[in-house]
């Protein structure tokens, strides 16, 4: 397992000093691949003992493991396991004569921005690494980014809409010119997740025949700020009126004036970008106050089960976005095994019910590809322009960073399904594939049903 951030003093399972106690100090974790255990991971792999005296490769993960966006961070560890099995990371990546050991240090951001960026910082001035990954929201992921291009380490980012990635960068995203030397990122837009809505809309306004109005309440952060920009104007166009609340401060607590506003216009739909903590705030006033949307789409909560299953009955039918699912077509590149054997193995091995972040195993798979494609990967110019040339397909799907149909440099697009929480057969609740409009591939486990008639 991936050691993180630990609590000082803290006893493993014999009761002397644990792994994770001996990183403390770093504010990280480490485990190497391609190599013995933890005290190789803390020589061998920083300070480099490979075939032919090779320096070993350290990637760094900064992603957020506690806190309020844990549940994107739940995976990780596991995904981590995966990867140490695999050929390449197990046996180390074979360069030119030399045969470098691997070693993944995992950084727990803590759901903090301030901290992530400080712990990219220390990754990179402190700890050496060769290459950075940081996924997440843009909480995680955009501090991140700005330190690792201004600092010069290449970076692979997943789980952060394209926008506000782009925003924080320098980038325009209406005059996408802005290349970023050092950062790539693979993941969805603002755009996809109003388009992967509005079929679902279509379908329950065929079903109800409402008035096609949507209420949107969108946060003032990075995440609201963008979609407060890309959602009106995609949805007018399909003939829905956006009623949007104003801008309001992550961690309100008090939601009655827009649950009223949304009332007072008999919006049919509801929308929303939250952090999952206010959400549940949230729609937990709007049922009390009697606002009940047909059909409610959200997105950056309840994609995960433990924020479902918080809300109880109030969840049922609630729709969200997908940008990874059991039942899409992809394979690992390195095993050949398919996202319903990564999905049923992670169930069958005692982590609850499939989470989409499983999706970011990709992040090895393309840091795998970069660094094959190198003559020294210790140079981070040579990988940074590496990263920008992976064309590789794995397990979140086709990653292609010079494709020229990317909405912006260093940006690969994974679209969204449509999915809904319903009432289970295998669990009590269960996120059912209800739309692939935006992915085709995936298969459609589950019928579309009004939140509210």
């Amino acid at each position: 397992m991936s050691e993180q951030t630990g609590q000082s003093g803290r006893t493993g399972p014999a009761g002397g000093m644990s792994r994770r106690g001996l990183l403390r100090a770093a504010g990280t974790g480490a485990v190497v691949v391609g190599g013995g255990g933890l005290l190789e991971a803390c020589s061998s792999g920083i300070k480099g003992a490979g075939s032919g005296g090779a320096k070993g490769i350290t990637i760094g993960w900064i992603h957020p493991l506690t806190g309020a966006l844990a549940g994107f961070g739940a995976p990780d560890n596991w995904v981590i396991s995966k990867i140490k099995q695999t050929t390449p990371y197990k046996n180390g990546f074979k360069i030119g004569s030399k045969t470098y050991p691997v070693t993944i240090k995992s950084y727990d951001s803590q759901s903090s921005p301030t901290r992530a960026g400080d712990l990219a910082r220390t990754a990179i001035l402190n700890d050496g690494v060769d290459l950075l990954f940081a996924s997440s929201t843009p909480e995680t992921v955009n501090t991140v980014a700005s330190q690792a291009e201004s600092l010069g380490t290449p970076l692979i980012c997943s789980n952060v809409p394209w926008e506000p990635w782009y925003i924080n960068l320098g980038g325009n995203p209406g005059k996408p010119t802005l290349k970023p030397k050092y950062v790539v990122m693979y993941f969805l837009g603002a755009e996809h997740l109003v388009k992967a809505f509005i079929p679902m809309w279509d379908r329950i306004h065929s079903q109800l025949h409402t008035d096609k109005v949507v209420a949107a309440a969108f946060p003032n952060d990075s995440d609201g700020n963008a979609f407060r920009a890309v959602f009106p104007p995609i949805a007018e166009a399909a003939g829905y009126k956006f009623e949007m609340s104003s801008a309001y401060p992550d961690g309100t607590t008090n939601y009655s004036s827009m649950i009223s506003q949304f009332k007072s216009v008999k919006a049919d739909f509801f929308t929303n970008v939250p952090l999952p903590p206010d959400f549940a705030t949230m729609w937990k006033q709007a049922v009390q106050q009697g606002f009940k949307p047909k059909l409610a789409t959200v997105a950056k909560v309840l994609l995960f089960p433990p924020d479902a299953y918080a809300l109880g009955d109030l969840v049922n039918n609630v729709a969200t976005d997908a940008w990874w699912a059991p039942s899409l077509p992809w394979t690992s590149s390195f095993t050949g095994e398919t996202c319903q054997q990564f999905a049923d193995e992670y169930e069958s091995s005692g982590h609850g019910q499939w989470n989409s972040n499983i999706s970011n195993y990709t992040l090895f798979e393309i840091a795998h590809s970069a660094l094959m494609a190198v003559n020294n990967p210790h140079d981070k110019n040579e990988v940074a322009d590496a990263i920008h040339q992976v064309n590789v397909n794995g397990v979140a799907g086709p990653i292609d960073f010079t494709s020229s149909k990317a909405p912006a440099p260093g940006v690969a697009i994974t679209p969204p399904v449509g999915i809904q929480w319903q009432k289970g057969t295998k669990y009590p609740l269960e996120a059912k594939v209800v739309d692939n409009t935006l992915q085709p591939q995936a298969k459609i486990t589950g019928d579309l049903l009004p939140t509210n008639k």
